[in-house]
């Protein structure tokens, strides 16, 4: 029997799995698929987006982070999200103040993106060292709904936000000893620790919605799993020059001192689309003109499902199987 590694679960894996489930129904347009961010069901004239994500690799600010990392599963298909539903999972021992603390963030979060709870559970259980929140998220549109698995040969391959914030902060949360050691400033610790209060997509991925062929939320394994999944999702390679990959520098100095590869890293709060190449100046004024940083990256090729190809000075590599998030090197360790 193969063991299973950390993190998701690889797609072979997955999909086997998967095959256990019912997984179709009346109005399901869009369930359990490679790379989807959320489910698609028909709702009267209109349609239900929902998606559900746990916050496993992080011990501080896990409130904030699970409302946040939720609703941009559910915008980077052109939805705002409007409902959240969490499940609240505290350690043995936990005190009043942690719980508090966990709702308070959560709170905050919810405010910030106009969201409400609607449900949830809460409970202390066995065998956890850290509190860990499921967020269940939805949001409700008659428009359009933007797919993993639109992009075609030919689009051009848009990254939007800050790669690697998420986890540059939860680093700087969690692991900033190992950062102090390794003489990383304090200064440069606190700007990114305030990375995980810059972690929403939702404005990015609305304002790409008219113009996107796919977009993706780069999460767990960061840029290059989002990439590889967009890949898989629709059935294309994707080529990316790396040089075109614009990287915040304070998000460099953590990574480098801890050992990890910024894109390899959870990077909630960025967005990975694909556009018609006739849309691509109008998109990269969309985010800029809203603050947000975007670069042109690469582009989509006909070619062997799911692979990308990494092009830099040193020549080319080829991304061939699912990233284990560089996160979880640090739990490990």
């Amino acid at each position: 029997m193969a063991r299973l590694r950390l993190g998701k679960l690889e797609w072979s894996a997955l999909e086997r799995l998967l095959r256990l489930l019912p997984v179709s129904g009346e109005g399901v347009l869009v369930g359990p698929g490679v790379g989807e961010d959320a489910a698609v069901i028909r709702a009267g004239e209109g349609f239900i987006v929902a998606h559900v994500d746990p916050i496993t690799a992080a011990a501080e600010r896990v409130g904030y982070l699970a409302v946040h990392v939720a609703a941009n599963d559910v915008a980077v298909r052109g939805v705002r999200p409007q409902w959240f539903m969490p499940t609240v999972l505290l350690p043995e021992g936990a005190e009043d103040e942690l719980a508090e603390r966990v709702f308070r963030d959560m709170a905050r979060a919810l405010r910030e993106l106009g969201g409400v709870a609607v449900g949830g559970h809460t409970e202390v259980s066995p065998g956890i060292s850290k509190p860990i929140v499921v967020m269940a998220a939805m949001g409700y549109t008659r428009g359009r709904v933007v797919l993993t698995s639109g992009a075609r040969p030919g689009d051009v391959v848009l990254a939007a936000g800050r790669l690697g914030g998420e986890g540059a902060g939860v680093i700087a949360w969690d692991f900033a000893d190992r950062l102090r050691a390794a003489g990383v400033p304090p200064e440069v610790i606190e700007r990114a620790r305030g990375f995980v209060e810059e972690i929403s997509a939702v404005e990015a991925a609305l304002a790409l919605r008219d113009y996107a062929s796919s977009m993706h939320d780069p999460t767990e394994g960061g840029l290059l799993q989002a990439l590889r999944e967009v890949a898989l999702a629709s059935g294309v390679c994707i080529r990316v020059d790396l040089r075109r990959v614009a990287l915040d520098p304070v998000v460099k100095a953590v990574t480098g001192a801890a050992g990890v590869d910024p894109l390899r890293l959870l990077s909630s709060g960025s967005v990975v689309a694909t556009v018609p190449r006739e849309h691509a100046e109008r998109s990269v004024q969309a985010l800029r003109s809203r603050g947000i940083q975007c670069s042109e990256v690469g582009v989509v090729e006909e070619g062997p499902r799911g692979l990308v190809v990494l092009e830099s000075e040193e020549g080319e590599r080829r991304v061939e199987e699912d990233i284990v998030d560089e996160i979880y090197k640090l739990w490990q360790a």
